[in-house]
């Protein structure tokens, strides 16, 4: 039993200093994403691969903006290249190697054809969470899940319809390099 308890100790000694001793929070990230929507996933439909990048500035360690462009199915051929703009804010835990945080925000969608750019007049709005973790001082690698909804005032009254939520809901892995 005494070896058990000093072995946790241990444990947690450890988890804690080096949580301490990881990377001080980032000012500056730009980030690759790579996102595949949940349905996609479950059809395994690897065609509809969502890259993308991302901009964050954080005012303090905890709060941040940010500004990501995702091409959507860029490998599926439809006649245009489908973008998905966002901004959002940005909430974060810097509590040293493991980086939770959460982000809302507006997203636009904008379609290029032929050279002509349309950008749809409805604001749809994205909400994502994940974490990273610093695995140097420059650069981390993380998990998030990212959703958006087209009509979100409907949500909240009801009058939305039908939902699709695995199409709505892109989950994949960031990498990011922090200055």
């Amino acid at each position: 039993m005494k070896t058990k308890k000093l072995v946790i100790t241990i444990l947690m000694i450890i988890i804690i200093m080096g949580s301490l001793s990881a990377a001080t929070p980032s000012v500056f990230d730009v980030g690759v994403l790579n996102y595949y929507k949940i349905q996609s996933l479950a059809d395994t439909d690897f065609a509809s691969y969502t890259p993308g990048l991302r901009l964050e500035a954080h005012i303090v360690p905890w709060f941040g903006l940010g500004l990501d462009a995702l091409i959507e199915t860029p490998f599926v051929d439809n006649g245009s290249f489908d973008i998905l703009a966002t901004t959002d804010i940005t909430f974060r835990a810097p509590i040293g190697f493991f980086e939770p945080y959460i982000a809302l925000g507006p997203a636009y969608r904008i379609a290029i054809t032929s050279g002509a750019v349309a950008l749809t007049k409805d604001v749809a709005y994205s909400a994502r969470a994940g974490f990273d973790f610093n695995i140097t001082s420059i650069f981390t690698i993380g998990a998030e899940a990212k959703l958006v909804v087209d009509d979100l005032p409907g949500v909240i009254a009801g009058t939305a319809g039908t939902i699709d939520w695995l199409d709505s809901t892109l989950v994949g892995l960031t990498l990011k390099a922090k200055f």
